[in-house]
């Protein structure tokens, strides 16, 4: 019986070295902090109310070089990319990839009617 667990034991300790290694070889998309901001449109907001939730992330994806934005919500926007302060690119839609090259100081700024968000990485 100690045969088997020890046989049992050498297994699954050799199937997690396996996985450990493969996850190394494969680096996960580097998560990319945005700060969204509400636009007060209305000139009486109510005095009550809870801060603004937005769902959106950005990833950057070593692998594929690209920024990846994803937004669950039900808003239209525009999302612009900028290298070092310059216009790189340009979307018309908030679920979108932008492809990156070259190396630099990048950030995002996506704009909608009711809210705002940037964030930035350096790659």
């Amino acid at each position: 019986m100690k045969k088997i667990f020890a046989l049992i034991f050498a297994l699954m300790a050799t199937m997690l070295q396996m996985r450990a290694q493969g996850s190394d070889d494969n680096p996960s998309p580097l998560p990319i902090t945005l700060e969204s901001i509400p636009i007060r449109n209305d000139p009486n907001p109510p005095v009550h109310r809870a801060p603004m939730r937005v769902c959106v992330e950005a990833y950057y994806d070593a692998l594929s070089k690209t920024i990846s934005i994803y937004y669950g919500g039900e808003a239209t926007g525009e999302v612009s990319l900028y290298r070092d302060g310059e216009l790189v690119d340009h979307s018309s839609e908030i679920n979108t990839t932008f492809k990156v090259d070259e190396s630099g100081y990048y950030t995002i700024e996506i704009n909608t009617a009711y809210w705002e968000a940037t964030g930035s990485i350096d790659i």
